[in-house]
């Protein structure tokens, strides 16, 4: 993701901080632009260890906006990281942009038990693992050429529609609709909804499609979850056309269910492949976004 900081590690920050505060997007008036000037003078390189400051002093709008535009500044202020900041900063220590191919190592930055760690990570932790997973799904997307739909302030906050894009729908005024999924990609017949998931599917992932078409995408370490015919069964069943685990899980699934002679079963409503690696997954989803279901 871009990074307005200008001292990001990614290199692609503003030129200083009046490119930032200048920024359309930051409403900055002329009266206050001096203050907020000031207020961000003191936050140079980012740090390792971290060494919080104060938050800079502007209203929580401004600051709300400012940490969106430049999240590495959660390295280096004293509030709670958001999630985007977290996957940002998984992709710091990555030196690249998260990917089909890469999303399961920017997982294991954040880990708190799996390694390599940070290279500069929040002063501040919080961040819910729901959102962090959902945003490192989203950057799959949106570094693949379909970028979120964000939020229009003058439409009261609904997404302001683009395609190819995707909708992060707990955001907004979408978040009424939540309980369906976490992400939506825009084809037809039905849209596709997106559920995302950490290390287990368990019961939860399976009632997350709710009989509508539904991609699962987790960072699944249980083969064994996915490999029973009655498991299949019921994702069949609950309307799953695709779930997306990591690589290594899914040559191990296929393994057990080369093994047991169970792949032919493995199959979606399409005929297709009912699981896949998460490697597939950018590249499945540009052929169906904006276009049909059925080519999942």
């Amino acid at each position: 993701m871009r990074c307005l900081h200008p001292h990001c590690p990614m290199g692609e920050g503003a030129a200083n901080w009046e490119e930032v505060v200048d920024h359309y997007a930051m409403k900055t008036k002329r009266a206050e632009r001096a203050a907020l000037l000031a207020a961000l003078a003191p936050f140079g390189p980012l740090n390792d260890p971290v060494a919080p400051l104060p938050k800079p002093k502007m209203t929580g709008p401004q600051f709300k906006m400012l940490t969106f535009l430049c999240p590495c500044l959660f390295n280096q202020v004293n509030a709670k990281v958001s999630a985007r900041a977290v996957v940002h900063f998984c992709e710091v220590k990555l030196g690249t942009r998260i990917v089909a191919t890469n999303v399961y190592d920017a997982f294991k930055v954040q880990h708190p038990k799996m390694a390599p760690p940070f290279a500069f990570g929040p002063a501040v932790g919080g961040a819910s693992g729901g959102d962090i997973m959902e945003m490192l799904c989203s950057e799959v997307l949106s570094n693949s050429g379909i970028p979120v739909m964000w939020q229009d302030e003058e439409e009261g906050g609904w997404p302001k529609w683009q395609m190819p894009g995707h909708i992060l729908l707990n955001e907004g005024q979408m978040r009424a609709l939540r309980a369906f999924g976490d992400i939506l990609i825009p084809c037809g017949p039905t849209n596709l909804v997106i559920s995302v998931k950490s290390e287990a599917a368990k019961e939860r992932l399976l009632y997350s499609s709710n009989s509508i078409e539904g991609v699962g995408f987790g960072f699944f370490k249980h083969a064994k979850e996915f490999w029973s015919e009655s498991r299949m069964n019921l994702y069949k069943r609950m309307g799953f056309s695709a779930i997306y685990m990591p690589d290594v899980t899914y040559s191990t699934l296929m393994e057990k269910l080369e093994k047991t002679k169970r792949l032919l079963h493995a199959v979606n409503v399409n005929g297709t492949p009912l699981y896949r690696p998460h490697s597939e997954f950018a590249s499945d989803m540009k052929r169906v976004v904006g276009r049909s279901s059925m080519l999942l």
